[in-house]
C-alpha cells in the first residue's frame, strides 16, 4: 500500500526517501494515467455520441429496423453491459497477473476494442434486418472489449493515492483529458462525415481506434502499479462479495443514483444536437464544430478552474451554483426562435452551451470525486478498499444512463416523425457514396434510371395510397436491374434525389456543380472529362442544398417542439434530481473525508501496514 502523508514531525531519513519516491511515482503515473484518458474517450464518444447518427443518417433502414436496433443496442445491449460492469469489477480485484492488477485489463480491452470498431464502421454492405443483426452483435463486442478496458481504467484511478490533494489532481486531470478526447471526437467526426458519411465513418472509425490502442499502450508501459497489501494479495472476490459490498455502501448506492439523473439528462442536448441543428439551421458539419469548441473549450477552462473553485466555495455550494448556471442555459436554448427578440442562430447557441457546459462539468468534477472517496469509505466502514468494485458503479450509471438516453432519443426521432423524414438525408447519403465509387459510365447510366424512377412520382405526396404503389414498383425495376440493385436505393426517398448537385472535378482539382439530378442530361457525364461526384450538402454556388431541401424545409412544429423539449426540459428536471439526491443523502464532505482517512491510516499504523 502506498505511505499517507500525515505531516507533523519530520521523519526519518528512510522514511523521508521512500515518501520522496512515491511522490516522484506519483507524479509521473499522474500526467500518463491521465494524458491515456484523451484516447479512450475519443472512442468512447465515437459510439456513445455518433453510432446513432451514423445509423439515422448513414443507413437506409425502416421505422421498424431502426427502433429494433436502437432498443437492441441502445437499450437491451447497454442495460447489459451496465450489469456486466461488476463482474468485470470482481475479475479486476480478484486478479493476481504478472504484470499487475489493472494494466493487463487495459491493455487486452483496448486491442481489442480498436479492431471491433473499425470493423463496425468499415463493414458497409449488409443491409435491413441483416444490419440490424450485424450492428447488434458488433455492438455486443464493442461493450465487452471497452468494458475490459474501462473497469480496469477507472478501478485504477483510485489506487494511485489516498492523499487527498493527490487524489484530487489526479481525478481532475482525467477527467480533463477525458474530456479533451471527447471534444476531440466531437469536434472531428462532424467535419469529415456531414455530406460524405459513409467514408467519413470508415476513415474516422481507423483513425480513433490508432489513437484508442496507442494511448493505452502508453499507460500500460509508463503507469507504475501501487503494490498490493499482503492481505489483499491473498483475497478472492466472488459474486456474493462483490454485492455485499456494493449493497451496504450507502454512500456509493445515493451517489449512484445521482450519476443516473446527472448521465441521461446532461447527455440530451449532445444526443440530439445533430437533429436540432439540421432541423433548424441547416445539414452542416462545420455549425456541429462551432457547438462543440463552445461546450468543450468552456469544459476545459472550468476544470481547469475546478480545483480554485472548490477552494473557495466546497463541493456542495459548487454543485448547487454549477446546476443553476447549466439550467439558465437550458431555459434559453428552450425559448430560442420562438419569440422574435431571441432568434435561433449559431452564436446564441453557442454562448447558452457554454452557460450548460459550465455548469455541468463542475457538478460531474464534484460528483466523480464524491464516488471515489466512496472506496475510503468502504474501507473506513468495513475494512476493505475494493476499488474495481467500487469504482465499477461509474461506468455501471454511465452506461445504464447511456440506454436510457437511447431510450428517450428513440422515442423522440420515432414519435414526431423526425426519423422517417431524416431518411431522405439518409438515402442521399447512402447514394453519395455508392456514385462516387463508381464508373463514369455506370454514373451516366444512374443519372437516366433515376430520373426515369422520379416521372413516376411526380404529383403525388409521400404516405399516400398512390405514393406508396409507385414505390413498390420501383423496387420491383429496380430489384431487375443489375447495375441499380447494387446502389442500395431505398425507392421510399428517391423523390430526394431530384435536389442532389453533380459536381464535376478537373485534372486541375477546381470543382464546377453541373446541375440537379433530376434536371442534368447524362450524356454530359464523360470518363474524360474528370471524376463525378454528388454533393448534398451546401453548395458553393450558394443554392439550397438537397439536404436542407428535404429535411430542414419540410420539418413540422410537432417535430421542433418534441426535439426541443428533449434537448431542454429533460436535462433541467434530472438535473435538478441529480443534486437533490446528492444533496439530502450523500454526507462524504471534505471534514468527513478527513475523519475517514485519519482513522483508516491509524488502523494501518497499528497493524504495521504503513
Amino acid at each position: 500500500m502506498e505511505t499517507i502523508e500525515t505531516g507533523g514531525a519530520a521523519a526519518p531519513d528512510g522514511k523521508a526517501s521512500a515518501e520522496a519516491l512515491r511522490r516522484k511515482t506519483f507524479n509521473r503515473n499522474k500526467w500518463f494515467f491521465s494524458a491515456s484518458g484523451i484516447g479512450r474517450d475519443m472512442s468512447y464518444a465515437l459510439i456513445d455520441s455518433f453510432l446513432l447518427i451514423y445509423i439515422q443518417f448513414g443507413v437506409s433502414l425502416t421505422l421498424a429496423q431502426f427502433t429494433a436496433l436502437s432498443l437492441i443496442i441502445g437499450v437491451g445491449g447497454r442495460v447489459w453491459d451496465a450489469l456486466n460492469d461488476p463482474l468485470m469489477g470482481a475479475i479486476v480485484d480478484g486478479s493476481h497477473l504478472k504484470w499487475g492488477k489493472f494494466r493487463p485489463w487495459i491493455l487486452l480491452g483496448a486491442i481489442l476494442c480498436g479492431l471491433v470498431i473499425i470493423t463496425m464502421f468499415n463493414v458497409q454492405s449488409v443491409t435491413g434486418w441483416r444490419f440490424v443483426v450485424f450492428m447488434t452483435i458488433m455492438y455486443l463486442l464493442w461493450e465487452s472489449t471497452f468494458t475490459m478496458n474501462d473497469i480496469g481504467y477507472w478501478s485504477m484511478l483510485p489506487s494511485l493515492s489516498s492523499v487527498k490533494k493527490e487524489r484530487d489532481s489526479v481525478t481532475t486531470l482525467t477527467v480533463l483529458f477525458a474530456g479533451v478526447g471527447a471534444i476531440l471526437a466531437q469536434g472531428i467526426i462532424p467535419q469529415v462525415t456531414v455530406g460524405d458519411m459513409r467514408a467519413g465513418y470508415r476513415m474516422v472509425a481507423i483513425l480513433i481506434a490508432a489513437v484508442f490502442i496507442g494511448s493505452q499502450v502508453m499507460t500500460f508501459f509508463f503507469v507504475k502499479e501501487t503494490p498490493r497489501a499482503k492481505v489483499e494479495m491473498g483475497e478472492n472476490i466472488s459474486l456474493k462479495r462483490m454485492w455485499k459490498t456494493i449493497i451496504k455502501n450507502d454512500q456509493l448506492l445515493w451517489m449512484t443514483l445521482s450519476m443516473l439523473f446527472y448521465n441521461v439528462g446532461s447527455t440530451m442536448l449532445i444526443g440530439l444536437a445533430a437533429n436540432l441543428l439540421y432541423m433548424e439551421i441547416g445539414y452542416n458539419g462545420t455549425l456541429y464544430f462551432y457547438v462543440v469548441v463552445a461546450y468543450g473549450v468552456t469544459m476545459v477552462a472550468v476544470n481547469a478552474l475546478y480545483p480554485w473553485l472548490v477552494g473557495k466555495l466546497g463541493r456542495r455550494k459548487l454543485q448547487n451554483a454549477s446546476i443553476t448556471t447549466a439550467v439558465i442555459g437550458y431555459l434559453v436554448i428552450a425559448a430560442m426562435g420562438w419569440v422574435s427578440f431571441l432568434p435561433f442562430n449559431i452564436w446564441i447557441l453557442c454562448l447558452f452551451c457554454m452557460f450548460v457546459s459550465a455548469g455541468q462539468s463542475l457538478f460531474y468534477m464534484a460528483s466523480i470525486i464524491n464516488m471515489t472517496n466512496c472506496v475510503e469509505y468502504n474501507d473506513f466502514k468495513y475494512g476493505e478498499r475494493s476499488e474495481a468494485v467500487v469504482s465499477t458503479l461509474r461506468p455501471f450509471m454511465a452506461k445504464f444512463g447511456s440506454a436510457m438516453h437511447t431510450l428517450l432519443i428513440t422515442l423522440v426521432l420515432a414519435v414526431s416523425g423526425t426519423f422517417l423524414l431524416s431518411q431522405s438525408i439518409s438515402t442521399l447519403e447512402t447514394q453519395r457514396d455508392f456514385f462516387d465509387r463508381q464508373s463514369a459510365a455506370n454514373q451516366a447510366y444512374y443519372i437516366s434510371q433515376v430520373q426515369d424512377y422520379l416521372k413516376e412520382y411526380e404529383g403525388l405526396t409521400a404516405g399516400k395510397e398512390a405514393y406508396t404503389a409507385v414505390s413498390e414498383k420501383v423496387t420491383a425495376e429496380v430489384a431487375a436491374d443489375d447495375v441499380m440493385s447494387k446502389f442500395q436505393i431505398d425507392p421510399q426517398y428517391v423523390p430526394a434525389l431530384k435536389d442532389a448537385m453533380v459536381v464535376l472535378t478537373g485534372a486541375d482539382g477546381k470543382e464546377k456543380e453541373l446541375g440537379r439530378l433530376g434536371e442534368l442530361d447524362a450524356g454530359q457525364i464523360s470518363g474524360e472529362n474528370g471524376t463525378y461526384s454528388i454533393k448534398i450538402d451546401d453548395l458553393k454556388s450558394g443554392g439550397e442544398s438537397a439536404a436542407n431541401l428535404s429535411f430542414r424545409d419540410q420539418r413540422t412544429t410537432t417535430m421542433r417542439v418534441w426535439v426541443r423539449l428533449a434537448v431542454t426540459l429533460v436535462p433541467i428536471v434530472l438535473l435538478l434530481a441529480a443534486l437533490y439526491t446528492q444533496k439530502k443523502k450523500f454526507v462524504i464532505d471534505e471534514e468527513y473525508y478527513d475523519k475517514m482517512v485519519a482513522e483508516i491510516d491509524r488502523r494501518k499504523e497499528e497493524s504495521g501496514q504503513m
